[in-house]
């Protein structure tokens, strides 16, 4: 069970793969959920299956995430929102998608962070949960912006955790490697299909379960205990995709 005095969270990206399974074991521990994300009808349908409370926001826009945030007292907050681009090389990466992947990624992140943070200072209690990826700590191909702006949540992170440094507020981040999520499906111009076959098809991935599990993992943690950092990868991948055993 998530520890005591930790009773209300925020999750973004609450609709996808990841952040779906996430609201779904935290509403199993009692806490009162708000998820949120840009898909409406996955929103909706997630609120009647798990009672959480869905909004339809976007994070890259700092003043909707004010306004969602005002006046609310979250304990938890778990930062899963992220694109994830088109396959390219770094120097063809077209300037809209840069502009999506910082402005989601980083921005987004901040956005949250900014509404929420202050608030758990106050009460000198709190929960953070970033998710990077192993893509922002080892080379890959095909998604190099989207690997340094992983790279970004993870100093991010890190400098976080110094500027909390004497509080309770613990700050956790959750590396993954090939999750079975469905995201992929960005690398083919949203051919999901396409994207089974290429990423899924043949490899023994992770998938949004697992990962969910360990976001549950750190949250159980006694209060004096901080799981700084996770990096969960299927056991036939290694340097965060750039060798991957298809078998």
């Amino acid at each position: 069970m998530i520890g005591p005095g930790l009773t209300s969270a925020l999750v973004t990206g609450g609709s996808g793969g990841i952040g779906s399974q996430i609201v779904r074991l935290l509403r199993a521990d009692d806490v009162a959920v708000t998820a949120v994300s840009p898909e409406t009808e996955k929103l909706a349908a997630l609120a009647q299956d798990t009672g959480a409370e869905c909004v339809e926001v976007d994070i890259a826009d700092a003043a909707a995430v004010d306004t969602l945030c005002d006046g609310r007292a979250f304990d938890i907050v778990i930062n899963c929102a992220a694109v994830l681009g088109a396959e390219t090389k770094l120097h063809e990466t077209p300037p809209e998608m840069a502009h999506d992947l910082i402005t989601v990624n980083l921005v987004g992140t901040l956005n949250c962070l900014r509404a929420t943070l202050p608030g758990m200072i106050e009460r000198n209690r709190g929960h953070i949960v970033n998710f990077g990826s192993t893509a922002g700590s080892y080379p890959i191909s095909g998604e190099p912006f989207y690997a340094a702006t992983k790279a970004g949540i993870h100093m991010l992170t890190q400098n976080l955790r110094l500027d909390l440094h004497g509080s309770d507020i613990r700050v956790s981040e959750i590396l993954p490697g090939r999750v079975a999520s469905g995201m992929h499906a960005e690398m083919v111009g949203g051919d999901r299909d396409e994207a089974q076959r290429r990423y899924y098809d043949g490899y023994e991935c992770l998938e949004p379960v697992d990962i969910a599990n360990c976001v549950h993992y750190v949250l159980c943690a006694p209060a004096h205990v901080d799981i700084t950092q996770i990096e969960i990868m299927p056991t036939r991948q290694v340097f965060g995709g750039a060798s991957f055993h298809r078998g």
